[in-house]
């Protein structure tokens, strides 16, 4: 039996499937909005189930493998028995033609015997009853000595040759007597043998059904693990799908309001602290607010990693750790909201993004964030471990399929 695991494909959404890149928005993308924690954490909880069950799909699968696998052994065994059984029953029908032969010929000579028995017996009374007078009226009524010599040695050879056939049929007679019983015990042996054929045969079909019983035990177990896996993935795509969604409603209030803040200072001729982009975007970045360079920085190093995967999500707590609740997004939100400038530009504080990085599926897909901390010195959620590198080193390396941009985070800047 072809073993086949349950997949995404196999489950239709609506009004809208989610795909790959979706789910990896939803799992992989960092930095989202508090107000989707509670949606990831159902649709974790949600994933864990799946995997449990996808788990139990596949033990089961492979059970119900072996069962099929020893339903053929048995069926197998129980095929050559049966023709085995075929086999000795037509060997003791061979031996029964035989007996039945042999004793044929045992009644014929049986038949011999008495005949030549009865003809010996109608001599001796016919003999006694004339009182011997032929054989002596043979021997009295020879002329000479040696007709009386030759009719003696005549009777002497008829009374020779009579015991001499009598003799020869008794001996072939138990000579077919032993062929019999040879024959008899040979057929006493395979009818033993077939016996026992007949009950291992039994046995077989006995486990045969017993295997069949279980086979489709596995079988409706397979079956509902297989529903339970397509419903829990049902339920994991609307999940992901409504996650993403709020994802996309959020990223569009962020840019209401950022165009809004734009709009406002625009209106007012202000331009309130802004930094014009280097050989970034070309555009400025509207400052709406100031923050603790010194809470930043010592968050950076307080702040745990919250997983692989997890860059934006882990800028996102170290603002939110120094009292700042700015950001949201993954790493090229945060590249496309925030950062306006070229690192020639860098300040303390500012996040320093890249939009795509050949470096794991996420990353080509979501890019990757650090905090510049001063110095020369970047800190960054890399695969799940914190680490700091040199700007130079860190711009080298995620800057090798797209362009390395900075700016503050949130519009709120440091000092």
């Amino acid at each position: 039996m072809s073993r086949k695991r349950i997949d995404s494909s196999e489950v239709g959404l609506t009004p809208r499937t989610v795909t790959r890149r979706d789910a990896l928005r939803i799992l992989i993308g960092a930095g989202m909005c508090a107000v989707l924690s509670p949606v990831i954490a159902r649709a974790a909880t949600t994933q864990e189930k799946l995997d449990a069950a996808q788990l139990s799909y596949d033990e089961a699968q492979s059970k119900l493998d072996q069962i099929g696998q020893e339903y053929s052994a048995i069926a197998d065994q129980l095929s050559q028995t049966q023709a085995q059984v075929g086999d000795l029953s037509s060997q003791i029908d061979a031996k029964q033609a035989e007996i039945e032969q042999k004793q044929t010929e045992i009644d014929a000579k049986q038949a011999e015997v008495e005949a030549k028995q009865q003809q010996l017996g109608d001599r001796m009374c016919s003999a006694y009853k004339s009182g011997g007078s032929s054989v002596l009226d043979i021997l009295l009524s020879s002329a000479t000595f040696e007709e009386l010599t030759s009719n003696i040695y005549y009777l002497d050879k008829i009374s020779a040759a009579d015991q001499a056939m009598i003799s020869e049929v008794k001996d072939l007679k138990a000579e077919l007597e032993r062929q019999k019983s040879s024959l008899e015990t040979e057929k006493a042996e395979l009818e033993s043998q077939k016996s026992e054929l007949e009950t291992l045969q039994a046995q077989q079909e006995q486990q045969l059904e017993e295997a069949q019983a279980k086979q489709a035990e596995a079988q409706d177990l397979v079956s509902n693990l297989s529903s339970e896996v397509k419903e829990l993935m049902a339920q994991r795509d609307a999940e992901l799908l409504a996650a993403q969604q709020a994802a996309e409603e959020a990223a569009r209030r962020e840019e209401e309001r950022r165009k809004a803040a734009a709009a406002a200072n625009k209106n007012n001729g202000s331009s309130g602290g802004s930094s014009s982009g280097g050989s970034g975007s070309g555009g400025s970045q509207t400052i709406t607010g100031n923050g603790s360079l010194a809470a930043v920085q010592s968050a950076a190093y307080s702040v745990p990693s919250p997983g692989s995967g997890l860059c934006a999500a882990w800028v996102t707590r170290v603002f939110a750790a120094a009292g700042l609740n700015v950001g949201g997004g993954n790493a090229c939100d945060m590249y496309n909201w925030y950062c306006y400038t070229s690192v020639s530009n860098i300040q303390p504080g500012m996040i320093v993004a890249c939009p795509s990085a050949p470096y794991s599926s996420a990353a080509v897909i979501y890019g990757h964030v650090g905090i510049y901390l001063g110095n020369n010195t970047v800190r960054d959620n890399a695969s799940g471990r914190l680490r700091t590198s040199s700007l130079s080193a860190w711009v080298s390396e995620y800057s090798v399929t797209s362009t390395v941009r900075c700016g503050w985070l949130g519009g709120v800047a440091l000092s």
